[in-house]
C-alpha cells in the first residue's frame, strides 16, 4: 500500500511540465556558471592598450618595457590621436596612456609625474569593466617601477623626497563611454555609479513577473478547481472582457506590491552607493519623460508576462498543478537578467542581442542605460515590440476562451477509437 501511495505521489508530482523547468533551470545555472568561468578568463587576459609616451630618457624606456610585457601595446607613437583611433578601432581597447616631456625630471624636482589616461568604456555589465580593473592594477604595478627607478637614480645623484617614491605619479583621468566624454573619472568609477541600474532593474522586474504571473497562473487553476470557471464563462460579459480584466488586475496589484519592494530594496542600494558620484554630474541623469518611459516599457512587459501566464494558466488542471506552470515565466525572465546584469547590450555577440530582443522581459532591464546615452530608438521599438506581441497573445487567449479547450484544457488530445 505504500509503495502504491510513492508511485501515485511520484506520477503526480513529476510531470513533463516538471521536467521542463527542471531542465530550464539546470541551463540556466549552467549558462550562469559559463559566464562566471568567461568573467575568470577574462580576468586572466591582458588589456589592450594605447601608449603616448613624449618623455625621453632611462624611466621612459623602462615604462615602455613594462607595458609591453604586461599589456599589448596596439599603438606605441607620438600622437594622440593615431593612438586614440588604433584603441577605437580595437575591440578590446581599454585605455590610451599619455605621458608628457618633463616627466622624469618633474620627479626629480620634487613635482609629481602626470599620467594622462583617456578610457574607453563600451558597456556598464560586469564583466564589461575587468579589464579596466586589470590595467588599474597594471598601473599600480607600473607606479612600483617608476619608485624603484627613483631609488636607483637616488644612489646615483643623491637625495630624493620619500613622499615621491611612495606616490610618485597622478593620473588625470577621462573616460569615453559610448558616444558621452565623461571627465576625472575611470570605467570602474562610473560602474559603480551605475551598479544600482544594473541590479535594480533587472530584479524589479524578475520580482513584478513572478507575482503578477503567479497570480494568474494560480487564479486560473482554483478556479478550475473549485468550478467557478464555469459560472464566469456563462455571464453575458464578453470573453475578451474576462481576459481584459484578468489581466489587467494582477498587473494592478503585482506593480502595487513590487513598489514597497523596491522602497526597501533602494536603501539596500543606498547603502552601497555612499560616497559615489552623483549621475547629474556624469551627464548621465534621466529626466522626467525617461522615467516615464521606464515605466511604460516596464508596463509592456508585464502585460506580455501576465498573457504567458494566462496561457500557460489555461493548461492547468487545479490549484497543485498551476504551482509548476510558474516556473517557465521565471526562467523567461531568469534569462535577460543574468545577461543584463553581466553583459552590456551593444557589447554582447549578434545572436544574443536577437534573443534579448525577441524577449520582451529584457526591455525594461535595459531601458534606463539606453536612456543614459539618449538612444530612445531601442527604447521605443521594445515597447511596441512587447505590446504588438502581447496583443497577439491576448487575441489566441480569447479564441481559446471562445472554445471548450478552456474547460477540457488545452493540452488534452482526442483519440481515435
Amino acid at each position: 500500500m505504500l509503495m502504491n501511495l510513492v508511485k501515485k505521489e511520484i506520477k503526480e508530482l513529476l510531470t513533463p511540465s516538471t521536467v521542463a523547468v527542471i531542465v530550464v533551470i539546470t541551463i540556466l545555472f549552467g549558462s550562469m556558471g559559463k559566464l562566471i568561468g568567461a568573467a575568470k578568463d577574462e580576468a586572466k587576459k591582458k588589456p589592450s592598450i594605447a601608449v603616448v609616451i613624449r618623455d625621453k630618457g632611462p624611466l621612459a624606456d623602462r615604462m615602455r618595457a613594462f607595458l609591453r610585457l604586461k599589456t599589448i601595446l596596439v599603438y606605441d607613437g607620438d600622437s594622440r590621436e593615431k593612438g586614440f583611433a588604433a584603441l577605437k578601432k580595437n575591440d578590446k581597447g581599454v585605455a590610451l596612456l599619455i605621458i608628457e616631456p618633463g616627466f622624469e625630471q618633474a620627479l626629480r624636482e620634487g613635482r609629481p609625474g602626470l599620467v594622462h589616461v583617456e578610457w574607453i568604456m563600451r558597456g556598464a555589465g560586469l564583466m564589461d569593466t575587468i579589464s579596466s580593473g586589470i590595467l588599474e592594477k597594471t598601473f599600480q604595478d607600473l607606479n612600483k617601477v617608476i619608485s624603484a627607478h627613483l631609488l636607483d637614480s637616488a644612489r646615483a645623484h643623491g637625495g630624493i623626497i620619500s613622499a615621491h617614491v611612495l606616490n610618485p605619479t597622478v593620473k588625470i583621468e577621462n573616460t569615453t563611454y559610448k558616444k558621452k566624454r565623461i571627465p576625472a573619472l575611470s570605467p570602474n568609477k562610473i560602474a559603480q555609479v551605475l551598479v544600482s541600474q544594473s541590479i535594480a532593474i533587472p530584479v524589479a522586474v524578475m520580482l513584478i513577473i513572478m507575482l503578477g504571473g503567479s497570480m494568474v497562473i494560480t487564479s486560473m487553476g482554483l478556479e478550475k478547481e473549485n468550478k467557478t470557471l464555469e459560472t464566469l464563462l456563462t455571464m453575458p460579459v464578453p470573453r475578451s472582457t474576462i481576459v481584459l480584466g484578468k489581466i489587467m488586475g494582477s498587473a494592478a496589484v503585482g506593480l502595487f506590491m513590487a513598489a514597497f519592494y523596491m522602497v526597501g530594496f533602494k536603501f539596500y542600494i543606498n547603502s552601497f552607493e555612499a560616497g559615489t558620484v552623483d549621475l547629474a554630474m556624469l551627464g548621465l541623469d534621466l529626466t522626467i519623460f525617461d522615467y516615464v518611459l521606464v515605466g511604460v516599457s516596464l508596463f509592456s512587459s508585464l502585460l506580455f508576462g501576465l498573457s504567458i501566464a494566462m496561457l500557460l494558466g489555461i493548461m492547468a488542471k487545479d490549484y497543485k498543478s498551476a504551482q509548476v506552470l510558474t516556473y517557465p515565466i521565471m526562467g523567461l525572465a531568469m534569462i535577460p537578467m543574468f545577461l543584463t546584469m553581466y553583459r552590456d547590450f551593444d557589447t554582447v555577440a549578434p545572436a544574443v542581442k536577437a534573443v534579448l530582443f525577441i524577449i520582451p522581459f529584457s526591455h525594461p532591464m535595459m531601458a534606463m542605460r539606453h536612456l543614459t546615452l539618449d538612444n530612445y530608438l531601442l527604447v521605443t521599438l521594445g515597447i511596441g515590440y512587447s505590446l504588438a506581441v502581447t496583443a497577439v497573445l491576448i487575441a489566441v487567449i480569447v479564441k481559446i476562451f471562445k472554445t471548450d479547450k478552456l474547460i477540457t484544457g488545452i493540452m488534452r488530445v482526442n483519440r481515435r477509437a
